[in-house]
């Protein structure tokens, strides 16, 4: 029996962004899961563009609401723009609505965003 404790769990979000083919909107972004549950404490979050086509599509931010600073931290962007990542302390049952922030690497005026939902489901 090991006397190590637990490891952090991770939780990964796979998002592709590509060419909307519907009028008015620019882009589709898919993450999957779609609005994941968050049930261990002290999870971190990773979410990573993988498919964004011919596209240099990267990360540059997020914004939460309810502003929470007791259960999620300041999201950090990988140098690469393909990884944005942070923590859930996860103590409270609460959703989320996150709002990932976007571009095309190194457009002035290309920022665009998509919103998907994150549910606190702590243990008990």
């Amino acid at each position: 029996m090991s006397t190590l404790p637990a490891s952090t769990p991770f939780v990964n979000i796979l998002v592709t962004v590509k060419p909307s083919l519907t009028v008015g909107k620019q882009w589709d972004v898919v993450t999957a899961p779609v609005a994941p549950i968050i049930t261990e404490h002290d999870t971190v979050i990773n979410y990573q563009i993988f498919d964004s086509g011919s596209y240099d599509i990267v990360f540059t931010g997020m914004t939460v609401v309810p502003n929470s600073s007791t259960q999620l931290s300041a999201a950090s962007v990988s140098v690469s723009g393909k990884l944005l990542t942070f923590s859930d302390a996860n103590t409270q049952r609460t959703d989320f609505n996150i709002t990932l922030n976007f571009a095309l690497r190194n457009v002035v005026g290309s920022e665009f965003t998509h919103d998907p939902q994150i549910t606190n489901n702590p243990p008990s």
